[in-house]
């Protein structure tokens, strides 16, 4: 039988244990969840990027996928499609921010929308795809040049299918237009990313299934497409976006199946289109 004073000691140093048992697991779990919480906020959010690179992953030629499977290794198409978003918080790659989109003038036609795109000149999704595209494709390219160029445009060809990556500078592509989707505080550009994609519940694994069933016509079509089109179908969809909601609005369940297939067509493009993009370059 410990006496009083042994009792209380012992309580305290087993206190004392249990205390530092939980400071630990905090300090383990607390920038678990941040990198849960930062990944939410990620241009089209994980599930859509990682549908968009699974649906391309299915539609790559066999010369692509080796080219493919030579520079990622063991990593994967939809794992890998994340990876710019990943980076931005490192200092080394705080040049690539800008890369994520392109804001141009509103109320464009395809051919004024097209002249204004290749006068621009600033770091823009569109200057960053050229540019990697050409890293790419050099072959005095280094292989760690390479697969970083490779991982950048799985995730680029994904953003510039997302309506609010061509949007207006002046909102931040709908981030300062504040909303409320089912009664949770959101806005206009987070709706987009991941509000919409993530509401039917699916794994990405399981939207690339349900979405990747385009027949043979249309994926030639949009393969076709130049990358201008596919930034000018982004463009025109955020304007009538835009001109649907107002600042501090709040949506119900109705917004989303008025433009649930909006989203699910702009996964299916991103993703053919991606395969596209990279049989052309390895063909």
């Amino acid at each position: 039988m410990l006496s009083d004073g042994l009792t209380n000691n012992f309580w305290i140093g087993y206190g004392y244990i249990c205390f530092t048992k939980k400071i630990d697991m905090f300090k383990k779990i607390v920038p678990f969840a941040f990198v849960i919480f930062a990944l939410s906020l990620m241009s089209w959010g994980v599930i859509a990027h990682r549908s968009i690179a699974k649906i391309a992953e299915n539609h790559l030629s066999a010369k692509a996928k080796l080219a493919v499977k030579s520079l990622l290794g063991t990593e994967e198409m939809p794992l890998v499609s994340t990876y710019a978003d990943e980076i931005r918080s490192n200092a080394k790659f705080k040049y690539t921010a800008p890369w994520h989109y392109v804001n141009l003038e509103p109320n464009l036609n395809y051919k004024e929308f097209t002249a204004a795109l290749k006068a621009d000149t600033s770091a823009n999704v569109y200057n960053a795809l050229l540019k990697l595209t050409a890293d790419l494709k050099n072959p005095k390219s280094t292989k760690e040049d390479k697969t970083f160029a490779l991982k950048m445009i799985i995730h680029f060809v994904g953003d510039l299918h997302q309506p609010f990556h061509v949007g207006k500078a002046e909102d931040q592509g709908g981030n300062r237009i504040k909303l409320k989707f089912m009664s949770r505080e959101t806005n206009l550009h987070s709706l987009w990313d991941s509000g919409l994609v993530e509401y039917n519940g699916f794994s990405f694994t399981e939207m690339a299934t349900a979405l990747d069933r385009v027949s043979p016509a249309q994926i030639a079509k949009w393969q076709n497409d130049d990358v201008s089109i596919w930034l000018f179908e982004s463009y025109t969809i955020a304007s009538q976006l835009y001109s649907e909601v107002k600042n501090e609005d709040s949506l119900d369940y109705t917004y989303y199946h008025k433009h649930s297939e909006i989203y699910k067509a702009q996964i299916q493009k991103a993703g053919i289109r991606l395969a596209g993009y990279l049989n052309k370059i390895y063909q």
